[in-house]
C-alpha cells in the first residue's frame, strides 16, 4: 500500500482541513483500521466496518460479548492506547489511525512517522452524534451514512427532554468500590441520567472521581447503579454504615447492563441504557421481557445480530457468554 494515499488525512491539520473534508477528499476509503479507543470498536461495528480491524484496544476479558459475537475482531492484533507500537502498525499496513480525545497530543509524532491519525471523544449526547457522523463520513460506504443516519433519529426519539438540575430522583452511579469512585456531572453518564427522568446525585464533576463514604451518606441517593464491572453487587446493602440510604432501604440497587460495550460509557448501547433506566425511574424496576425484546430488536437493527432470547437476558443480568 502506497502510503500517498493516506495523505489527505494526516495533513489535514497543516493544510487547515477539517478530518471530515480530508476524509471525503480522499480517492479511496481506509481498508485497514487500527482503533485505539476501545468504546469506539462499537461504533465501528455499528457502522458495518469490523472487517477493516487490524488492530484494536478492546480485550476480550474486558468485553466478552464484543469477541463473542463479533468473532473476527479476535484476528486483529491487541494494542493498547498509551502504549502504541508504530512500528507494529505501519507494519499492519494501517490507513487509519482512530486514538481516544485523551491521546490527542500523540498525533503529531505519529503522522511524523507516516500514520493517517485522527483524535475522537465526546461527553454528551451533541458531541456522540457528532462522533458518529465523523465516523461514517471517514468509512465513505453508503452502509455507514444510512446506519449512522438510522442510530441518530433512534436516539433522538429515544431521549426525549432532558431533565434540569435538580429535577427528577436522585442517581448515583458507581464506577468502582476499591477504590471508592463515581461519575459526576458533565459527563456522559450524567446525560443518561438526565435524558432518563432523574437527576445525577453527585455534586462534583468528572469522570471516575475519589470519594468517600461520607460523600454518599451526604447525597443520600434514591437510586444507585454500580457499573457492570463491579462483582460485589451487595456492597452498599451489606455494609451497616449505608442502612440509612434512601436506595437501600427502597432496594432500588441495580447492577448496570453491559453487552458488545459497556451500556453506561461511551457505546452505542448508551441509548438501551436509557430505556432501562426510564422504566426503573417509572415503575421502581426494569421490566426483563421488555427489555429483552428491545435489546434483541437494537442487536438485530444496528449490528446485524440475532441476539437469542437468552443471550439478551445475560447482557440484562451483566453476565458473560455463557
Amino acid at each position: 500500500m502506497k502510503r500517498r494515499e493516506c495523505l489527505p488525512l494526516f495533513l489535514a491539520s497543516m493544510l487547515g482541513m477539517s478530518v471530515f473534508e480530508a476524509a471525503r477528499s480522499k480517492e479511496r476509503a481506509p481498508v485497514k483500521i487500527a482503533e485505539a479507543w476501545p468504546a469506539h470498536t462499537a461504533w465501528l461495528i455499528l457502522l458495518g466496518a469490523q472487517e477493516r480491524l487490524v488492530a484494536c484496544a478492546a480485550r476480550p476479558d474486558d468485553v466478552p460479548w464484543m469477541f463473542h459475537l463479533v468473532p473476527t475482531l479476535r484476528h486483529a492484533k491487541p494494542i493498547r492506547s498509551g502504549g502504541l507500537n508504530p512500528e507494529l502498525l505501519l507494519q499492519l499496513g494501517v490507513d487509519l489511525l482512530i486514538l481516544p480525545a485523551s491521546e490527542v497530543s500523540h498525533e503529531k509524532i505519529l503522522r511524523k512517522l507516516g500514520l493517517a491519525v485522527v483524535s475522537l471523544g465526546f461527553s454528551d449526547f451533541k458531541g456522540l452524534l457528532e462522533c458518529l457522523d465523523m465516523t461514517a463520513s471517514l468509512l465513505q460506504t453508503d452502509f455507514a451514512v444510512q446506519r449512522a443516519k438510522a442510530y441518530r433519529q433512534f436516539l433522538l426519539g429515544s431521549l426525549g427532554d432532558m431533565r434540569e438540575y435538580g429535577a427528577g430522583p436522585r442517581i448515583l452511579h458507581v464506577a468502582s468500590l476499591s477504590p471508592l469512585k463515581i461519575d459526576g456531572t458533565h459527563t456522559i453518564i450524567d446525560q443518561w441520567i438526565r435524558a432518563s427522568g432523574g437527576c445525577n446525585a453527585a455534586t462534583v464533576s468528572g469522570n471516575h472521581i475519589d470519594v468517600t463514604q461520607e460523600h454518599i451518606l451526604a447525597w443520600n441517593p434514591d437510586i444507585i447503579i454500580l457499573s457492570a464491572t463491579i462483582t460485589e453487587t451487595e456492597y452498599f446493602s451489606q455494609q451497616p454504615i449505608f442502612s440509612c440510604l434512601r436506595a437501600v432501604r427502597q432496594g432500588q440497587i441495580y447492577h448496570n447492563p453491559a453487552g458488545l460495550f459497556l451500556w453506561d460509557r461511551y457505546g452505542p448501547e448508551i441509548v438501551l441504557q436509557v430505556q432501562w433506566l426510564k422504566q426503573i425511574i417509572a415503575i421502581g424496576q426494569a421490566h426483563r421481557m421488555d427489555l429483552c425484546d428491545d435489546v434483541r430488536e437494537f442487536y438485530h437493527n444496528f449490528y446485524g445480530i440475532s441476539l437469542k432470547q437468552e443471550e439478551a437476558g445475560r447482557i440484562l443480568s451483566a453476565l458473560p457468554p455463557s
